[in-house]
């Protein structure tokens, strides 16, 4: 099982995309696990995606 904690703004800005409508911002979370970039929704795995690597 995976750590998760809130997106920051930045990471915020390049899910913004791809977060449904109805998605609130301040429910995504991002996973803490070494080079995870996976982001989802609070108690929701189908809602998410993977962060574009750093650069």
């Amino acid at each position: 099982m995976h750590e998760f904690r809130e997106l920051t703004e930045k990471e915020k800005e390049q899910a913004r995309p791809h977060v449904p409508k109805h998605v609130s911002e301040s429910s995504l979370l991002r996973c803490t696990n070494g080079k995870c970039r996976r982001w989802q929704q609070r108690g929701n795995y189908g809602v998410g995606g993977t962060l574009p690597e750093p650069g």
